[in-house]
């Protein structure tokens, strides 16, 4: 298997270089050159396996000769024995033909679990055999920062470096982003929304790397953060009927990471019907779908802040699939995006989006109203950024004869002091956190000169957090 950027033809990579960075060296996102399909017959023997085998199945392809499979084995079986639940992404039934499936059992309770727990021993599998030390940089609104502190802390040879902004986060998440920093682990807080802290994080990944040390992104730029979300597909489709039965999905999304997974998960064979696209009021995603204006806006402040987010990441590898694979068209377009803010795909090229997916945009009292529904009727308790998933999915979805499976991407507790606005006797309970300051982590203001700095500083000692 062979990798290539979004942005430049002809020129391809190997899978070791695609996990162990971020973007391609033209600055557009790795994408594999092709995607491997699966017959029915092929998925038919896929359904009983347990999920780390399953798993292996799904993503050995992408793999090429990176790794040995029982070495793969070995390391699927350890990421997903670290999840909480035997069926690591158990299915719960909400309604008729709609299930919510729980991918809050990981080490930090949110969906990015999958993603950087395979990522972290894929990471150190490399390390090992290189000799070589790893700086491990990204931005969070909270939820991603903590898986990666999870899936990274205590490495020896890494060091986790994780920007998060100043507005937009609440005191719960910043509270467990700062409580789960270990010895190898820095905070940067930057001025700024996420947007600001996303958009600088993303300069520093594409500016020149003088660290002496690999430089890794552990937010879904980085490919290995989409292809482990492909196992959730497979195993969800599997347990209600496929391939024998059409599927939909609903996803609650800032970066479209899960969703571009989605995608790839139906060109391998999955017979996905439809992908929700399901935001909070920051809907360039949704807008894009409704009207084909695709462009940067301003960050408004919701209850869902992992979900604020203007531009999505991954909407580039989107671009690249539905434009033929052509990279030319890409880079202009994103091109543009940079200069113009905004952008519009040809009118064949965007009725191919829609084609396969749907859109809402969904307002926190909405969610609210959605969580007390479903907590009232069943006496199960969803989190904010779940309703989103589940209100979009009531509204937009095509046929009520195929199943709906909306992706539950955040544990309950993880948003326990919001959850009484929404009128619901929650049995869980908000635990009181130790309170935080500034002192915890470093602050800086939006300028990627001085995060260039202060990460050299870093790199020249990463055990030391007195910087």
């Amino acid at each position: 298997m062979k990798y290539v950027s979004t942005r430049t033809p002809g020129k391809e990579f190997e899978f070791s270089e695609v996990l162990m960075g971020a973007y391609a060296p033209d600055g557009g996102l790795f994408v594999p050159s092709k995607v491997p399909r699966f017959k029915s017959d092929d998925l038919l023997k896929l359904e009983w396996l347990p999920f780390h085998e399953l798993a292996r199945h799904v993503i050995e392809p992408f793999l090429g000769d990176y790794i040995p499979q029982n070495e793969l084995s070995r390391i699927l079986e350890e990421t997903f024995d670290r999840f909480k639940s035997n069926a690591v992404a158990p299915l719960y039934q909400t309604a008729t033909n709609e299930w919510v499936l729980e991918l809050f059992h990981g080490p930090a309770g949110v969906y990015q679990d999958f993603g950087l727990q395979l990522m972290s021993r894929l990471v150190e599998y490399s390390l090992l055999k290189s000799g070589k030390k790893a700086l491990v940089v990204g931005c969070t609104g909270g939820d991603t920062g903590v898986a990666a502190i999870k899936a990274f802390n205590g490495m020896e040879g890494v060091t986790v470096i994780v920007l998060h902004p100043s507005r937009g986060i609440t005191d719960e998440h910043r509270r467990r982003l700062l409580g789960a920093a270990e010895e190898n682990v820095v905070n940067i807080l930057v001025e700024g929304d996420y947007a600001d802290c996303h958009q600088l994080c993303e300069k520093f990944h594409r500016g020149i790397n003088e660290t002496g040390q690999q430089l890794i992104s552990f937010n879904s730029v980085n490919w290995v953060r989409v292809l482990a979300h492909l196992s959730f597909y497979f195993y969800s489709s599997l347990q209600l009927g496929a391939p024998k039965r059409e599927v939909a999905f609903s996803v609650p999304t800032g970066n479209f990471g899960a969703l571009y997974a989605g995608y790839i998960a139906r060109e391998m064979g999955l017979p996905i019907r439809q992908l929700i696209v399901a935001t909070n009021t920051n809907a360039g995603l949704h807008d894009f779908l409704q009207s084909n204006l695709y462009r940067c806006n301003e960050i408004r402040i919701t209850n869902t802040p992992c979900m604020n987010v203007s531009l999505a990441s991954n909407f580039e590898r989107l671009q690249w699939s539905i434009l033929n694979r052509c990279s030319d068209k890409v880079a202009r377009n994103m091109e543009l995006l940079e200069t113009d803010g905004q952008i519009q795909l040809e009118q064949d090229e965007w009725l191919e989006a829609r084609k396969l997916f749907d859109s809402l945009a969904v307002e926190d009292a909405e969610a609210f109203s959605c969580i007390h529904e479903v907590f009232v009727k069943s006496g199960y308790l969803i989190s904010p950024n779940t309703a989103i998933g589940l209100r979009a999915a009531r509204i937009n979805r095509r046929s009520l004869l195929t199943p709906m499976i909306c992706l539950a991407t955040t544990h309950p507790s993880s948003s326990a002091s919001v959850l009484a606005e929404a009128d619901v006797q929650s049995p869980i309970s908000v635990v009181s956190a130790h309170p935080f300051s500034n002192d915890e982590c470093i602050s800086i203001s939006n300028d990627v000169g001085i995060l260039t700095e202060l990460i050299k500083t870093i790199s020249q000692d990463t055990k030391s957090r007195s910087l």
